[in-house]
């Protein structure tokens, strides 16, 4: 409690600040990650290493460092997320084919949105919500302390986003949607799950995926959509929405799931440094899952 009261109004002074400054910001904040603190080093080396083969050591190492600059903005933007108004949302991301979510509503099908931990997440989410006559839905875990996480599932929340803790996952996802509902499930991090997992390749390695998305998907019959979001200067993001599948159902089990890992792949090849690194994502094996 105390941290709390302590931080909150230091994170709401930075909040107001306007966004070019804190970006700056973020310049110095990637730099103290990288050479003071060197955050999780060897996982993101050890990341890049095993996914990028290929890449001889130099690029390796220049990418590491765009990827704390990468983290760095995601942490401005957490920030600013508790002042950000629905204009400069409006005006930061831009959505290349809006028609494609417009058309599933004027048809009456529910949407899916596979995301993943690149670009400016945050950001996409609150567009979604603005832009979108949908309901929007979202899954979304803890924070550890209970009175940031209200604050932070405020801010989320702000714009219309409806929030489903991951813990209630299950009953969101056997809920009956009575009305059109746009649902959006991250999913590249490491299921905990194993037993219901997607093993696929991924980035040269063999990697267990989260399949509630598909599952959801399967569900409601959902038209499956992966927004690429791709930063076009700092702070302003390009949107290309990707269909995954409009028929779920009609596929083999697990095809909805590899779809989004072969297109995340691609994303990440053409914008490596826009990728979380730090995560430690292959810390599975697929022998676990018989333990």
């Amino acid at each position: 409690m105390l941290s709390y009261y302590l931080l909150a109004p230091i994170l709401l002074f930075f909040s107001y600040l306007p966004s070019v400054i804190l970006y700056r910001m973020a310049e110095g904040i990637a730099w103290f990650l990288e050479h003071i603190l060197h955050y999780r080093e060897k996982v993101v080396l050890g990341n890049l290493q095993k996914s990028f083969p290929e890449k001889p050591e130099a690029e390796l190492n220049k990418i590491a460092s765009q990827s704390y600059r990468h983290l760095a903005y995601r942490i401005v933007e957490t920030v600013k997320c508790f002042t950000i108004t629905a204009e400069e949302v409006q005006a930061r991301v831009h959505i290349e084919n809006p028609d494609m979510i417009s058309d599933c509503y004027k048809a009456g099908r529910q949407v899916v949105l596979m995301v993943g931990h690149i670009a400016s997440w945050e950001y996409g989410g609150y567009k979604a919500s603005l832009y979108y006559p949908y309901k929007t839905c979202a899954v979304v875990s803890l924070v550890s302390n209970p009175y940031f996480n209200r604050m932070i599932q405020r801010s989320r929340g702000k714009f219309g986003m409806h929030l489903i803790m991951q813990r209630d996952s299950k009953e969101f996802f056997a809920m009956e949607l009575k009305e059109l509902t746009m649902s959006i499930l991250i999913s590249d991090q490491s299921p905990t799950n194993l037993k219901t997992a997607c093993w696929t390749e991924f980035m040269h390695q063999d990697t267990a995926f989260f399949t509630g998305a598909e599952r959801y998907a399967r569900l409601h019959n959902c038209v499956v959509i992966y927004p690429k979001i791709v930063e076009t200067k700092p702070g302003w993001y390009s949107t290309e929405l990707i269909k995954i599948t409009d028929s779920p159902n009609e596929l083999p089990e697990h095809e909805v799931t590899k779809r989004y890992v072969s297109i995340l792949e691609q994303h990440i090849r053409q914008h490596p440094a826009d990728w979380l690194w730090s995560h430690k994502r292959w810390k599975h094996k697929r022998s676990d899952q018989l333990s």
